[in-house]
């Protein structure tokens, strides 16, 4: 054994089992203390890293809200519904596809000021005039958007498509 150790273990033995229960009681409570002041430091450096993270987002916020009203600001009006549903629809036949079944539906977000015009549509016809159609139509109307295909083959091995397009545009004021 050390010296040290030698030196204590009479006063040790003199106080007693309380004494060296105070003292690995106390020890305990320090070293705890200890702990609760490392995860407090650890939480106000999370706490202010929150606050400045906070602090960009609403800074960043309000150049986005902008960005978003200029580029609704650059899309159609929507005076021009009729013909861009016009023009996709005409597309078909330019592409050697048949008139297709369609069903519309408009939506409105005047909060934002953006209109969507939904054209679900049926054709039927060969891969590669499918494929030309779908590209043709985004190129032609950059403000279309091409939401869900569906694509199937019937009994007779006829390709079937299913198409959602949605026409975004300003929404009338």
């Amino acid at each position: 054994m050390s010296h040290a150790l030698r030196r204590w273990r009479p006063t040790a033995r003199r106080l007693g089992w309380p004494a060296a229960l105070a003292a690995v009681l106390t020890l305990a409570a320090l070293a705890g203390a200890l702990q609760v002041a490392s995860a407090q430091d650890r939480l106000d450096a999370r706490r202010q890293a929150v606050g400045a993270q906070r602090l960009t987002v609403q800074q960043s916020a309000k150049p986005a809200q902008a960005d978003a009203h200029s580029f609704i600001r650059s899309l159609p009006p929507d005076g021009e519904r009729q013909a861009r549903t016009a023009a996709l629809l005409a597309l078909t036949a330019e592409q050697g596809l048949p008139w297709p079944r369609s069903e519309f539906r408009y939506q409105t977000d005047a909060e934002t000021g953006l209109a969507q015009y939904r054209v679900a549509m049926s054709l039927a016809g060969r891969y590669a005039a499918l494929r030309n159609y779908v590209a043709e139509a985004l190129r032609r109307d950059p403000a279309l958007a091409l939401e869900a295909v569906r694509l199937r083959r019937d009994a007779n091995g006829e390709l079937k498509a299913d198409l959602t397009w949605v026409l975004h545009m300003q929404a009338a004021r």
